[in-house]
């Protein structure tokens, strides 16, 4: 974990409302509709759709608060059901299909072209996208993470018989755990070694650019909770460090965020000696295909291994991919950074190694890339309207609130960043982000939403000169496709 950021800070909020998130459309049937099935709407909606009308059996589409979720579910192959039947979500599956049965009996259902009521016809919802997706083959598991940007994002481990929460770190190798001997850890939990681990009477220690520890090797049963099956590993049990746990937590401290100690997701070749990287013995097991993927959110997320799941990622469209480089780092080639679709003039070799880290929080750039960024964000108009004369903000952990304009508007008025790499047809890859989904990520204190830099001045460009971390990161399901040496990038609707 490189640890290029700290944890953020704000100013004083602003006296005005702020819009904390975007909206989202609301999923209704029409007003017709709405007076027959008024009486069964509950919870999220449900609209059974086909691929064209009257083909079966259709799939069977939730939508929670205006984000589309494929449900593995399917009508009978009797019910000749239209595009845009909507009817409610209930608690069990069963009912739900009943629903659709007794819904289609009661007319809740229109075709585009057989509207319920000409003058209120039922709005086209559109299907969540439905592929292909050019993912990789597998058996995805997914689990949740917890925490944000800035402290970092964290899945349950059990290590010998206990569970921690430990950081996901792609830019490291070890997993190391607070232990029982130490006495300046000050976490909610602690490591103590169990009949089946075993001391391997070596030392080891890592440093960041924030914080360092030093602990025991021990080996013993380490799990991801949720994916089977455990491994034995040699970790670090951590008994001294110095900056390295933070509690301060998510949305300045207002959502509790503590890890006690690190899972490195790294290649091996970043594992310290003596120690195992947790992937490698878990892909080695032959149990789990070697392939996991994030999906990072302003707050929590979800970690997939061993394939991906396109419906619980809710992936909006099909995967592209750059190549793997030869490095200690998953490292990318970055060949163009363009802002408002303009490049900076910047190559390749300016950019140098560009590693791909979880446990890094901004996009770190080399001094020449950060300077030439950071004018040209703070010389748009929308940046004086938002932030005023606040220039060399850009870079630092202080947070600043915006009263004049949503997240929309500042998604709006605010020029995207485009990150380019090559992909596998020898064409190229653009990634193109929103101001929030980059450079200004959001996050929300008492109902204000204050927004930090994403972007960093890396003056340490000895080993990875850039750095993609989670601010470029949002907005997609980045996948690590081990197996093909490959980056694949897929945007989801996942995260609000």
């Amino acid at each position: 974990m490189r640890r290029t950021e700290a944890s953020y800070r704000s100013t004083s909020p602003r006296n005005a409302s702020v819009s904390p998130a975007r909206t989202r459309p609301t999923m209704t049937a029409s007003s017709s509709q709405a007076s027959m099935c008024k009486g069964a709407t509950k919870g999220a909606t449900l609209v059974v759709q086909t691929r064209r009308p009257n083909v079966a059996p259709p799939r069977i589409f939730a939508y929670e608060r205006g984000r589309p979720v494929v449900a593995p579910l399917f009508a009978p192959r009797h019910l000749k059901v239209r595009k845009g039947l909507v009817v409610s979500r209930t608690s069990s599956p069963v009912a739900w299909i009943l629903g659709v049965v007794a819904l289609h009996g009661l007319g809740c259902s229109a075709s585009p072209g057989d509207p319920a009521d000409a003058g209120n016809a039922a709005p086209d919802v559109g299907a969540p996208y439905d592929g292909p997706f050019d993912l990789p083959d597998g058996h995805p598991v997914t689990v949740p993470l917890s925490g944000c940007a800035g402290p970092g994002y964290a899945a349950n481990f059990e290590v010998g018989s206990e569970t921690f929460q430990l950081t996901v770190d792609t830019g490291s190798g070890t997993l190391a755990v607070a232990s029982n001997q130490c006495t300046n850890c000050d976490v909610s939990k602690v490591y103590t070694p169990g009949a089946g681990a075993v001391d391997q009477d070596q030392k080891t220690s890592d440093s960041y650019v924030l914080g360092s520890w030093t602990g025991e090797i021990f080996s013993d049963a380490v799990k991801l909770v949720g994916v089977a099956p455990s491994v034995k590993l040699d970790f670090a049990a951590i008994d001294s460090q110095s900056g390295f746990f933070n509690d301060g937590g998510c949305a300045f401290g207002a959502t509790p965020f503590a890890p006690q100690g690190i899972a490195g997701f790294g290649p091996p070749g970043l594992a310290k000696q003596g120690t195992d990287a947790f992937l490698t013995k878990l892909f080695g097991t032959g149990a789990v295909p070697d392939v996991f993927a994030v999906e990072l959110c302003a707050s929590g997320g979800q970690l997939m291994v061993g394939g991906i799941d396109p419906a619980k990622g809710s992936l909006s469209g099909a995967v592209r991919y750059t190549q793997l480089m030869s490095s200690s780092y998953y490292s990318v080639k970055l060949t163009d950074l363009q802002l408002g679709g303009m490049s900076l003039g910047y190559g390749e070799s300016d950019f140098g190694t560009t590693a791909v880290d979880t446990g890094t929080s901004v996009l770190a750039l080399p001094p020449a890339v950060f300077k030439s960024l950071s004018s040209k964000i703070e010389s748009a108009a929308a940046f004086a309207t938002c932030f005023g004369s606040m220039t060399g903000w850009l870079g630092t952990t202080t947070c600043l609130s915006c009263p004049s304009l949503s997240r929309d508007q500042i998604d709006a008025q605010f020029p995207t960043l485009t990150l380019s790499f090559p992909d596998a047809a020898g064409g190229t890859l653009s990634l193109e982000l929103k101001a929030t989904d980059s450079y200004l990520p959001m996050t929300t204190s008492d109902g204000t939403a204050f927004y930090c830099s994403g972007i960093y001045n890396n003056q340490n460009e000895t080993e990875a000169p850039t750095i993609l971390g989670s601010a470029a990161m949002m907005g997609h399901v980045v996948i690590f496709d081990l197996a093909d040496s490959k980056l694949g990038f897929a945007p989801q609707t996942y995260c609000p």
